[in-house]
């Protein structure tokens, strides 16, 4: 029976996951650097240490869903320990325990940088990442790439975009329904041949501002779309006297460094 390794699983979006895994009866170990909020099952263990994830990845595992590591931007050396270290051990400890399957979370501030007006993205977009965050994520596909073209070791490597509820007509371009999320995840733990792949986690949004490519249909297709959710913003235009709403990444790209202080402008 096939055992997933599901990293990062007592945060939002990993809770939403390990809940939805179980639901299905999938075999999960679960594990974070912090307790979940509620209940049990969660394994602590801290990504950077290698000989914890060698561990981890010893029990019986056949396939990893890294959700695991700082999930936004911070200073370079939780950035290095969490997202650059932690990835780098999931990857190099699947390659010793010979497990051959990774889904890696990956995220749309990869390409950040570009400017709203430049959208809708497509994936042959060069990436532009909006901070040492999105870095560390391009760190992450990169690092994928060369697992599976030197050590067989298949990937999907899923740029998600904005995963909780859409606060702005920004965000309602970029959301990304959960239960879609997990469909898309299953898909890549369980598609017979992956190779390596990367694709946006977006729901089918009304102009949205990342586009996969059309044949990602035949591993995957959202239910879900942000006009569903009945929101006044969502489907408005952009204020474009919102800093925001400038560049696809909101935020982040107006940020400075976290390393000097008060990062905002």
């Amino acid at each position: 029976m096939s055992r997933i390794l599901l990293t990062g699983a007592s945060g939002r979006l990993g809770t939403h996951m390990r809940q939805w895994l179980a639901a299905r009866g999938r075999a999960v170990l679960a594990t974070d650097i912090a307790p979940p909020q509620e209940g049990d099952g969660v394994v602590l263990a801290d990504l950077a240490d290698r000989a914890a994830v060698d561990a981890l990845m010893q029990d019986g595992i056949t396939a990893v869903v890294h959700l695991g590591g700082m999930a936004k931007e911070a200073g370079w050396d939780t950035i290095l320990h969490a997202n650059i270290m932690g990835t780098y051990n999931i990857f190099e400890a699947a390659r010793k325990a010979g497990v051959t399957r990774v889904v890696y979370a990956s995220s749309y501030h990869v390409v950040g940088m570009y400017r709203t007006e430049e959208g809708p993205l497509e994936l042959t977009a060069a990436p532009r990442p909006d901070s040492l965050y999105g870095v560390s994520k391009l760190f992450g596909e990169s690092l994928s790439r060369l697992y599976f073209d030197k050590f067989g070791i298949e990937c999907l490597a899923i740029r998600i975009c904005t995963a909780g509820q859409p606060g702005t007509a920004r965000e309602g371009r970029l959301w990304c329904n959960r239960d879609d999320l997990a469909e898309l995840i299953a898909a890549g733990i369980d598609a017979p041949t992956l190779g390596h792949r990367v694709v946006f986690g977006i729901s089918d949004n009304d102009d949205a501002f990342c586009l996969n490519s059309p044949e990602l249909g035949a591993l995957w297709t959202p239910k879900h779309a942000s006009r569903e959710l009945d929101l006044p913003h969502i489907g408005g235009p952009l204020d474009p006297d919102d800093p925001r709403n400038r560049f696809l990444g909101g935020i982040f790209p107006i940020w400075g460094h976290f390393d000097d202080g008060d990062p905002r402008p």
